[in-house]
């Protein structure tokens, strides 16, 4: 099984109502080919953790390098993993002007709280990466700057 993370820069900035139509679609592609993960969408940025067979994961990543929604698509780590840590796929995005929006199947609070990640996850470059997202300001932090250890200032 392949664990595999990218982040990539979003070519406009995306309404609630286009995040959440994102969400929809996305979830319908990743359960067809049994995918699991986490996208989180903040300032401008996509940051994704794709889990599942490695044929699935690499057909997923393709389609999303091909994605005109954004640019820059940038692997950040791969890693073959023993089972999987995400139950399905979901994702994150900014606070939600719209209380039902948090009530979207797939809607994840992984931006509004501490923690929020599967606890087979922790230690791994999945985890590191998707905190250290989280806990920072991106809108001028170029993808090329992000890597394992090493990060822009």
């Amino acid at each position: 099984m392949l664990s595999l993370v990218y982040m990539s820069v979003a070519v406009d900035d995306l309404t609630d109502a286009q995040l959440v139509d994102l969400l929809r679609d996305a979830r319908l592609k990743n359960d067809a080919l049994g995918v699991s993960g986490l996208l989180v969408a903040k300032e401008g940025r996509f940051m994704q953790v794709l889990e599942g067979p490695a044929w699935s994961v690499e057909d997923r990543f393709g389609a999303i390098q091909r994605d005109p929604r954004h640019i820059d698509v940038r692997s950040l780590s791969r890693e073959d993993i023993a089972a999987r840590r995400f139950d399905g796929w979901s994702m994150a995005f900014g606070n939600p002007s719209d209380a039902e929006l948090r009530d979207e199947p797939g809607f994840s609070d992984f931006l509004q709280r501490r923690g929020g990640l599967p606890a087979g996850l922790s230690g791994s470059p999945a985890d590191w990466l998707l905190r250290w997202f989280r806990g920072r300001e991106l809108r001028d932090t170029p993808v090329e700057a992000v890597s394992l250890g090493r990060h822009a200032a």
